[in-house]
């Protein structure tokens, strides 16, 4: 998934063969409902990423600090 303005989700690599969901605005990795979205493979976080974008899913506050 490449960046682009205005999305609120997108992935970085976290290790070298795992991905994260992390949150645009903040930086931080992505918690919802106390699950962490890291360690993922790099099409499950992808598509995660995708999927919650296009519902506008909002994260625990624990990623918005």
């Amino acid at each position: 998934m490449t960046t682009t303005a205005g999305l609120r989700f997108d992935i970085r690599k976290d290790s070298d063969s795992t991905w994260e969901i992390f949150d645009t605005t903040t930086g931080r990795t992505v918690f919802i409902g106390g699950k962490p979205y890291f360690d993922l493979p790099q099409d499950s976080a992808g598509t995660l990423a995708d999927f919650m974008n296009s519902v506008g899913m909002v994260p625990d506050k624990d990623t918005l600090h």
